[in-house]
């Protein structure tokens, strides 16, 4: 397997069960609508603290960011999902 690939599942793999898991726990303690909205205001934070960190513009989401983030709202959909609403 082409080592940039692998990095990458294992990379996304993390942004789905991060985004599953704390939708969960935060979702035991609130309402899980909530905890999904604030576990998704965690990504996209977590994201623009990347960007800057790397001294680009803080709205600039390119792909990887984006891709980033399109695994972070699956985890937090299958989260609510699995948390019964």
């Amino acid at each position: 397997m082409n080592a940039r690939l692998k990095k990458e599942l294992i990379d996304q793999t993390g942004h789905f069960s991060a985004g599953l898991i704390a939708t969960l726990l935060i979702g035991m303690v609130i309402s899980v609508i909530y905890a999904a909205g604030i576990v998704m205001l965690f990504a996209v934070a977590r994201e623009i603290k990347q960007r800057l960190d790397r001294k680009d513009v803080w709205y600039g989401c390119a792909w990887g960011c984006r891709l980033d983030l399109i695994f972070w709202a699956l985890g937090i959909g299958c989260g609510v999902l699995l948390h019964g609403g």
